[in-house]
């Protein structure tokens, strides 16, 4: 059942749910596979996509490995931490003065 909401401020059919039912039934195994080929797989494609991997320093090199074998061109870049921002974060202080538990 579509809520009164849905139908009165979004022009939502009372049949909404039923019609989409009907809709997903009416979807093949090619037309996804066809949406995946499409949409998904270029995106690790290293002639169509460009990849980002923020990783622990002693992964670096095997996941930088693992994307030159795929055919990325990489390039690694090891972050800076300005010693005063961790100090910060040990102990627990915050620009406003409160602080705060982090329950990792």
């Amino acid at each position: 059942m579509v809520s009164f909401t849905n139908q009165a401020l979004k022009g939502v059919p009372r049949t909404h749910q039923i019609d989409l039912l009907e809709k997903y039934q009416t979807v093949t195994k090619a037309d996804v596979v066809a949406a995946l080929r499409k949409h998904f797989l270029p995106l690790f494609d290293p002639t169509t996509s460009v990849a980002v991997v923020v990783t622990a320093p002693g992964n670096a090199e095997d996941v930088g490995n693992g994307l030159q074998a795929m055919g990325f061109e990489v390039t690694q870049k090891e972050m800076q931490i300005d010693p005063s921002e961790m100090e910060e974060y040990e102990t627990g202080s915050e620009s406003d003065g409160e602080s705060s538990t982090d329950s990792r």
